[in-house]
């Protein structure tokens, strides 16, 4: 699991440019992610690992009309491979850092008064990282990493492929940092 904190310029445009709500909201934005990964080593000091990453992040404002609250929320799935080189390795940890690239997808949701909308769109991700891990056991390891993506996921469109009503074009594209924390096991 993780600790997110992104940029997604038209995303925060869409919300503060919708005159639903009263205040508006800041350029960055928290979220949580949650990840799983498979590496498999490629030679003595490179791995090649699989990542699949879940990113939720939401907004809940009181709406400007009086119809109660304001709900804009986002997901995104991101597989990406990353290709890693081991900067350091000893029989307790073991300190890597990584790039990769993947294709992912996102939903962007708003839901206020009579409105309930979803748009989706898909794009090309890219990442890096800097990933250590330090033994608990025989196999079982901390994980703690870092990672800084460049998500360019492209114009949101609805089940119909219309782009949102009363807008620019409005794409995913976001920059995010984020802290991680979770349980490696070395076969």
């Amino acid at each position: 699991m993780g600790v997110n904190y992104h940029d997604a310029p038209d995303i925060v445009n869409r919300i503060n440019g919708s005159g639903v709500i009263n205040q508006r909201v800041g350029d960055f934005k928290s979220g949580v992610e949650f990840f799983g990964s498979i590496s498999l080593h490629l030679a003595r000091a490179w791995v090649v690992k699989g990542e699949y990453e879940y990113l939720l992040s939401s907004y809940s404002l009181p709406s400007s009309f009086g119809y109660g609250t304001a709900e804009f929320s986002y997901v995104v799935h991101m597989p990406t491979v990353i290709v890693q080189y081991i900067l350091y390795e000893a029989p307790t940890y073991n300190l890597k850092a990584g790039a990769g690239i993947g294709y992912h997808f996102g939903t962007y949701t708003e839901k206020y008064s009579n409105v309930d909308a979803s748009f989706s769109g898909k794009g090309i991700g890219s990442l890096l990282e800097l990933e250590g891990n330090t033994a608990l056991g025989d196999h079982l390891c901390a994980y703690l990493g870092i990672q800084s993506r460049w998500d360019l996921i492209g114009e949101l469109k609805d089940e119909l492929g219309k782009p949102p009503s009363n807008s620019t074009r409005t794409t995913f594209h976001f920059f995010s940092v984020s802290a991680r924390l979770g349980m490696s096991y070395y076969f």
